[in-house]
């Protein structure tokens, strides 16, 4: 591997050579590389997640989930008769990144030896000189950063979504930015298009009861394009946005919306010389006939269908993306997606003068390499722009990314060295030869129209993480599953390394020796699961049948007393006592005959005991180490079981927290499930996803709108610590060693929190020695690349600047310190 270095604002610095200390032996040949997510994956992962939400039901519950926002805002975060210690409370949230991550082993189809991110959906650069770059994320909102550097900050962490489909900076102002709310290609629901004056310090809602759909929920949104001859004030400019339900306009930047289009629009270009002409592609899922490309001339308030393209049965048409270049205005791209197999069903040129359609022939973006193909998921990840000087210079992309110079006759693959799954590709106003691009690993920019590109993920922290972290007993190791990114590991570096590939899932560290770890990758026609320890990764998965029922993202956990036994679970609980070298099935069916278990907990008190809950609102538990299994969903309702936490010290003493609408979500038994009380008759209608036990705290819970906790077995709820984004919380743990609580979420990575005050420790003395030297600053070097001896905690000794994190700039401090130099405005070699 290339000597590869970067460095970036407020992370670390890191050279190729470092990253490869934190993969131990035979790490970079043995992950699986990650797949590019065919029409299964991706169906399969949306299902994943709205089964959760909607069962019973098959309807996905959008207005439910809005009415939830609505409640969780209104919730008071202090109710009258609340009894929380102030002493253990826990205190206000910390980001604990992933600020920007590694891929695993450097897999096929991630960034190499550069930083990803996540999913970014939409990229707008500031039209003005040394003006900010601006990013809409799948579910962490959106972030601003300078142009020219990796500053990221996110603007709309209390917004009413952080779900957003696309970010739009006017023309002629800049301080005017809209976000729209909803995704478009993965069918999420938003609440409306958000709109700021001041560059993203403060937003307003537009267009919510507009954009309402009558069955539920709201539009999700793709692009919002700015008529220019009357952009630079709120009060009349004209806006366009293209929605999976219909292309919307307003006429006073925003204050009000009208539906000039009905159906699936997923772009909307105007004509370069801004005389209130319009182009927008239309796939009406309903009426095969209105579908093909439309086009206006009063600024979008009224539409006409250009002629059908010959040859082309609109039944087969799908997505449609435009693209119109300044350098031939009169010529309109629609790049079209095929309904019946999901590639590109070709490319078209529409001529706005002669009034003919051409179809390019576009060789070459299908190959017939695994890596190197545009791919057949075009509802997914499908984008196109064009050259403003040279209309022959065509950007196309879908899972791969492809240039063409000849205006789509031939094309070369583009991007291949960053993550694949290409959702937008923008040029910059003000320099052409500089594209962004969108992916499901972040951002990314090339400054030589696309030959070279290099990752901008360096302090974005927008991580979906699912259910299943884990971490070491004094939390020095955290790992997680992700969505579309693999399995991540902390050791106290912002920048955290890659563990395993494709959608990561369950994790379990081993508490007595922390050097072996367990991950999974989804569930794809049997089980991934991998065992890590400091000199080998082996996968671990034989004796677990392929053909049973397992769930996306199938439970992993470790045995609290016996960490050479864990668990898994299809249908079936299974058990190995040998660290994965071979799986035995322990039980029978456990659900209602058709769905998958969700969860396993083994009790630490009595490892005998062993609850599970299922897809299908069962709860069973066994008291004699799975030999017989009772079922105790009596008094439950049917709903998708999320979580089974045991009490740490009564193994008759557990919670369950259900998903869904309409019913309790935190069910609290005393007698290993014979009776159930709900102690969530006061908390939100939102769906529960985790759940902890916290000593001096009470019951934390991790929902759909945020975290909340009760002191009082639930007579009484309140929000959790503050600082937390509005985001859906997967998971929580508690750190006993540590007393901490760590929360994962879905979009914006993780958080941890102090459990009480935390102790006072001198910064820079990480091996707490009682001084601050050079061998300090090898311990924060070695936390940052993954090698940190265990026992030893880089946080928050190794915090030499007080920031709340342990980066590069703590080294430079401690060797300061360690020579006698002051360190002006920084808390290293004092008591903190």
């Amino acid at each position: 591997m290339s000597r590869y270095c970067w460095s970036a604002t407020r992370v670390v610095r890191r050279c190729g050579w470092l990253v490869m200390l934190a993969l131990p032996l035979g790490g970079a040949t043995a992950v699986r590389a990650q797949d590019p997510d065919d029409r299964e994956h991706i169906e399969a992962r949306e299902e994943y997640f709205w089964n959760q939400r909607s069962y019973p039901s098959s309807v996905r519950p959008y207005e439910a989930m809005h009415q939830a926002r609505i409640a969780a805002a209104r919730f008071s975060s202090a109710p009258s008769g609340t009894s929380f210690s102030s002493a253990l409370a826990p205190t206000s949230w910390r980001p604990l990144g992933p600020f920007g991550f590694f891929e695993a082993g450097f897999g096929t189809f991630g960034s190499g030896a550069q930083i990803d991110a996540g999913r970014v959906t939409s990229v707008a650069p500031s039209p003005s000189a040394g003006g900010p770059l601006f990013i809409a994320t799948a579910s962490g909102g959106v972030w601003k950063t300078p142009l020219l550097g990796n500053a990221w900050s996110p603007l709309t962490d209390t917004q009413c979504a952080l779900t957003t489909g696309a970010v739009t900076v006017d023309p002629v102002n800049p301080s005017i930015v809209y976000a729209a709310t909803g995704e478009y290609n993965v069918n999420s629901s938003g609440c409306g298009i958000l709109r700021s004056t001041d560059a993203g310090a403060t937003w307003t809602l537009t267009g919510a009861s507009s954009f309402r759909l009558s069955g539920g929920g709201s539009a999700g949104f793709n692009r919002i394009t700015i008529a220019r001859a009357t952009a630079g004030t709120v009060a009349s400019t004209v806006l366009l946005a293209a929605s999976n339900v219909a292309l919307y306009r307003s006429a006073n930047g925003g204050g009000s919306w009208a539906n000039v289009l009905t159906g699936s629009t997923a772009s909307v270009v105007e004509h370069p010389a801004g005389q209130g002409v319009f182009f927008a592609g239309n796939t009406d899922n309903f009426n095969a006939a209105r579908r093909g490309v439309y086009k206006s001339t009063d600024n979008g308030a009224t539409w006409t269908q250009l002629p059908a393209i010959p040859n082309v049965d609109p039944a087969t048409m799908r997505r449609i993306e435009l693209a119109i270049s300044p350098a031939a205005p009169e010529r309109v791209y629609a790049m079209i997606a095929d309904r019946t197999n999901r590639k590109l069903l070709g490319l078209f040129v529409w001529d706005d003068v002669a009034q003919t359609w051409t179809k390019q022939a576009a060789a070459g973006v299908y190959t017939g390499s695994g890596r190197g193909d545009f791919g057949a998921q075009a509802e997914y990840d499908f984008a196109i722009a064009v050259d403003p000087r040279d209309a022959n210079r065509v950007y196309v992309a879908g899972v791969r990314a492809f240039k063409s110079t000849n205006g789509g006759a031939t094309f070369a693959p583009m991007g291949m060295e960053i993550h694949c799954d290409w959702h937008t590709i923008v040029t910059d106003p003000r320099n052409p030869d500089i594209l962004y691009a969108g992916t499901d690993g972040g951002v990314f920019v090339s400054v030589d129209v696309g030959d070279n590109w290099t990752s901008r993920n360096a302090g974005l922290a927008i991580t979906q993480y699912y259910p299943g972290i884990s971490l070491a007993p004094d939390a020095s190791k955290v790992l997680g599953g992700s969505q579309d990114n693999g399995t991540h590991i902390y050791t106290g570096s912002l920048v955290w390394n890659g563990f395993t590939s494709g959608d990561g899932g369950y994790t379990a560290v081993n508490y007595t020796t922390p050097a072996i770890a367990y991950s999974e990758s989804q569930w794809s026609a049997g089980a991934s699961i991998y065992r890590r320890d400091a000199t080998s990764f082996t996968l671990r998965n034989a004796g677990i049948v392929g053909t049973d029922r397992g769930l996306f993202i199938p439970p992993l956990v470790i045995d609290p007393v016996t960490p050479t036994t864990l668990y898994f679970a299809t249908q079936r609980l299974y058990r190995t006592t040998d660290e994965g070298k071979a799986w035995t099935p322990v039980s029978v069916d456990l659900t209602k005959g058709s769905g998958t278990i969700t969860t396993i907990a083994v009790a630490k008190s009595d490892p005998l005991t062993i609850y599970v809950g299922t897809t299908d609102g069962q709860v069973q538990v066994t008291r004699d180490n799975a030999v017989t299994f009772t079922n105790v969903s009596a008094n439950l309702p049917n709903k998708y079981v999320t979580r089974v936490i045991v009490d740490p010290a009564d193994a008759m003493h557990a919670l369950v927290t259900v998903s869904g609408f309409g019913t309790g979500h935190v069910f609290e038994t005393k007698d290993a499930g014979t009776s159930w009380i709900d102690i969530s008759i006061g908390l939100v209608d939102a769906p529960a996803n985790s759940g902890a036990f916290v000593p001096g705290v009470g019951i934390m819970v991790g929902t759909d709108v945020g975290i909340f906790q009760t002191a009082d077995g639930g007579a009484t709820w309140k929000a959790g610590p503050a600082g937390l984004p509005n985001v859906i919380v997967q998971d929580i743990v508690y750190a006993p060693a540590s007393n901490l609580v760590i929360a994962a979420t879905y979009g914006r990575g993780m958080f941890t929190s102090t459990i009480g005050a935390e102790a006072a420790v001198l910064r820079g003395d990480v091996n707490a020695d009682g001084k601050v030297d050079a061998f300090d600053a090898l311990l924060i070097q070695q936390a940052i690349v993954g090698t940190l001896p265990s026992g030893t905690v880089a946080y928050p000794r190794g915090d030499a600047n007080c920031n709340g994190a342990v980066e590069a700039s703590d080294v430079i401090l401690v060797l300061r310190a360690a020579v006698g130099l002051a360190n002006p405005g920084a808390c290293v070699n004092t008591t903190k």
